[in-house]
């Protein structure tokens, strides 16, 4: 039997991942903070072989998560680095641990994590890694600068990981979706943004079952890039062709009345 293993495996992208993985005949290694959601996971989800409870906003975790990956002595055919949340809002409105702990989710738990199944799969001569980024990642973003910032660190560190580590059996995409129906802006129970109640976000998010599926095809066709839908992909093109001032100013006005 196939494993897969997923961070932020108990909600949205991350519990879509898990569902369609289990679907297919995969042994699931779920990671998550909450005890009880992952608890709720293993009664909604068969095949769930070992749990993991670690809160990856503190970097001392991170090591620990591999300590207890390190100990599954079978092959892990699957990694996907899911675990992110954002902040909303003018950037000096957070305070510098409310920017760490983020930073150490999107970005150092990624980090990390992606180097320990990089080189565990290169041993094994083969799996396949994905990393979520966002289309933020393509776009400098007033009112949302860190998460935005962190998720251009994940773009362009997985892309150029899917690189080096092409012909050593392992296959790495970078999916970055576009606004999706989840609770990535809530965080320790506070709602760090508006997203899922404004208008705009509202009429546009899709469902996370649905960036799930493009981002398994994606991966499973070993494809490094994948910007699921025709208006996240027109989105970024938008981001290449016009001015960066320009798209700045667009930015800021609309995220101020989101």
């Amino acid at each position: 039997m196939k494993t897969a293993f997923i961070t932020g495996a108990t909600s949205g992208i991350g519990f879509e991942f898990a569902k369609s993985l289990s679907e297919q005949g995969y042994a699931l290694i779920v990671h998550g903070r909450n005890p009880k959601k992952l608890a709720e996971l293993e009664r909604q989800i068969e095949g769930v072989s070992q749990t993991i409870c670690a809160d990856l906003s503190d970097p001392a975790t991170h090591a620990q998560v591999i300590q207890q990956l390190e100990a599954y002595s079978s092959l892990i055919d699957v990694a996907i680095n899911n675990a992110g949340y954002g902040l909303y809002g003018a950037h000096i409105e957070h305070t510098s641990a409310q920017i760490q702990q983020m930073v150490s989710v999107n970005v150092l738990a990624l980090t990390s994590l992606s180097e320990y199944f990089a080189r565990r799969m290169e041993k094994q001569g083969k799996g396949y890694l994905m990393n979520v980024a966002s289309t933020a990642a393509y776009q400098p973003q007033p009112y949302m600068a860190a998460y935005a910032a962190s998720k251009a660190y994940v773009a362009s560190f997985t892309e150029a990981l899917a690189v080096e580590m092409k012909g050593k059996g392992v296959n790495i995409t970078c999916l970055s979706p576009g606004r999706t129906d989840t609770g990535f802006f809530t965080f320790d129970g506070k709602d760090e943004s508006s997203s899922g109640t404004g208008t705009f976000a509202a009429k546009y998010r899709v469902s996370p079952a649905k960036v799930a599926q493009k981002g398994l095809d994606a991966l499973f066709k070993g494809r490094f890039r994948e910007i699921p839908f025709l208006d996240n992909k027109f989105y970024v093109f938008l981001n290449r062709i016009l001015s960066k001032d320009g798209m700045l100013k667009m930015y800021s006005s609309a995220m101020k009345n989101v």
